[in-house]
């Protein structure tokens, strides 16, 4: 199971505390976040970058709740979305029961990992809806974290290096009209440790990251990794679970 990476940092804030308003039935309507400036930037990423950065900015909502649930999903569903970075049918299509996910601390939770699921699925061919779950996602981040200075700088670095790390490529649908190459029109494979502003980004080990991960979500059957009877109705075609 994944931990908390040190990029996520909350200061010295008491994650016990929730100071933020919460209501199930209007969620948005009390953000005050303007998730501008990341679609603006992420508008000029790959693919794979955009799905790394919805990914992580996940991951800092998710990790704010921890210790303060139960719930196994969450660890599972990160671990899950990584393996999709390779490849975004890895990631199984699911949905959680909206009223089995209510309150100040599950209800976060369900809309996180209920807009990644959607950024992800058909992100390779409709890229709106990444970029529509990134801003949702961005801006639930801003609104639950109890102290913004450390996320805001965060989101400062990985912007700036994403930009310019991982620009947005050419793609000719019509090249690969039926979806058999999907993960090698994405961009370069991206590790967790590119989401770390103290870290070189280093290809190999973040390659490394990702086999490593799919075995072991492989191993311990992750529910929501995909099956290969899925990658079949998807239209997948190759070596199931490998990594270029």
């Amino acid at each position: 199971m994944l931990t908390r990476p040190t990029w996520i940092n909350f200061g010295d804030a008491d994650l016990r505390v929730l100071r933020f308003l919460w209501d199930d039935a209007r969620v948005h309507h009390d953000f005050t976040g303007d998730a501008a400036t990341v679609l603006a930037a992420a508008r000029t990423m790959a693919v794979r970058a955009r799905l790394v950065l919805l990914l992580g900015l996940s991951e800092w909502v998710v990790w704010r709740f921890d210790g303060l649930h139960r719930r196994k999903e969450p660890g599972e569903i990160i671990e899950a979305a990584w393996c999709g970075t390779v490849d975004p049918r890895y990631l199984a299509f699911f949905e959680l029961t909206r009223e089995q996910w209510v309150g100040p601390v599950e209800g976060p939770l369900w809309c996180a990992l209920t807009f990644l699921e959607d950024g992800f699925r058909e992100s390779y061919a409709v890229e709106a809806d990444t970029f529509r779950a990134i801003s949702f996602v961005y801006r639930l981040a801003f609104h639950v974290i109890p102290d913004r200075r450390p996320f805001a700088s965060w989101m400062t670095a990985i912007l700036n290096r994403f930009t310019t790390t991982y620009p947005r490529l050419p793609d000719d649908p019509i090249a690969d009209l039926f979806d058999r190459r999907i993960a090698q029109r994405l961009g370069p494979l991206i590790g967790r440790d590119a989401l770390d502003p103290s870290l070189p980004i280093d290809a190999a080990r973040g390659r490394a990251f990702l086999v490593n991960l799919i075995g072991q979500v492989r191993e311990e059957e992750n529910p929501f990794l995909a099956s290969e009877g899925d990658l079949k109705d998807r239209r997948f075609v190759g070596i199931p679970y490998a990594v270029p």
